[in-house]
C-alpha cells in the first residue's frame, strides 16, 4: 500500500523536532555543559540519562499533542494570519493567482468551465474539484506534500516557542538563554510561514496549469 503524504512527511517532522530539541538544549544549558552531560552519560551516569531523555521526551510529547490537537483552521491561521474558511490561496485561485502565472491559460479555463467564480468560497469549491482530477500528478503531489510538511513544521515551531517558555519557568534557564532561544524560534517560525505560503501557492497554481493545458 502506498504511503499517504502525512506518512511520507513523518520522518521529516521527527528530524525537525529532534534537531530543535538538541539546538534548544545547547542554548539552554550551553554547549560545554551539554558535552559534559554526554560524557557523563558514556560513563554510566543514569541521572544524566534520565534528564537527557526526560526533557526531549517532554517537549516532543507537547509538540506532538499540539500538532495533532490543533485543527486545520488553526494551522492555517498560524500560516496565513487570517481566520475563517477563505484564508487559503485557493480562495484567490481564479482572480489573482491564475492570471499571475504564465503557465495558466485563463481563456482555456473559461472555455472548459464557463464564467469563473469571483467569490472566495466558490473559487475554492471549483479549484478543489479540479484538484481531485489531478491529485496524482507529480507536480501537484509534490507541492501538496511540501505544503503539508511546512504547515506541520510551522505549527510545531509555534508550539516549541510555548514549550521553551514553559521550560524556562520550570528549569530556570538564564534570561539570556531564553532571549536567544525565543529569537531563534521566531526566525524559524517566520521562515516556515514563508515556505508554507509559497508551497500553498504552487499547489494551487500547479493544478490550474495542468487543467488549462488539457484539450
Amino acid at each position: 500500500m502506498a504511503k499517504s503524504l502525512k506518512q511520507k512527511n513523518q520522518p521529516h517532522l521527527v528530524m525537525f523536532v529532534v534537531a530543535n530539541v538538541f539546538g534548544l538544549g545547547a542554548i539552554a544549558f550551553g554547549v560545554p555543559h551539554l558535552l559534559t552531560m554526554v560524557e557523563q552519560l558514556t560513563k554510566g551516569n543514569w541521572e544524566i540519562l534520565g534528564r537527557l531523555i526526560a526533557v526531549p521526551a517532554l517537549i516532543t510529547v507537547i509538540t506532538g499533542i499540539v500538532g495533532w490537537a490543533t485543527p486545520g483552521g488553526g494551522k492555517e491561521a498560524l500560516i496565513f494570519w487570517k481566520f475563517g474558511k477563505n484564508c487559503l490561496p485557493s480562495s484567490r485561485a481564479f482572480t489573482v493567482l491564475g492570471p499571475r502565472d504564465a503557465r495558466v491559460d485563463m481563456q482555456r479555463l473559461v472555455q472548459n468551465h464557463g464564467t469563473l467564480p469571483t467569490f472566495a468560497a466558490e473559487q475554492t469549491s471549483l479549484w478543489y474539484g479540479l484538484y481531485r482530477s489531478h491529485a496524482n500528478e507529480v507536480s501537484v503531489e509534490d507541492a501538496h506534500g511540501a505544503y503539508l510538511r511546512y504547515r506541520e513544521m510551522t505549527t510545531l515551531a509555534f508550539a516549541l516557542i510555548l514549550a521553551f517558555v514553559c521550560g524556562f519557568l520550570c528549569f530556570h534557564f538564564q534570561t539570556k538563554s531564553l532571549a536567544v532561544g525565543i529569537s531563534v524560534l521566531i526566525v524559524e517560525y517566520l521562515l516556515l510561514v514563508a515556505a508554507a505560503r509559497n508551497a500553498a501557492v504552487h499547489f494551487v497554481v500547479n493544478v490550474l496549469a495542468i487543467e488549462s493545458a488539457e484539450l
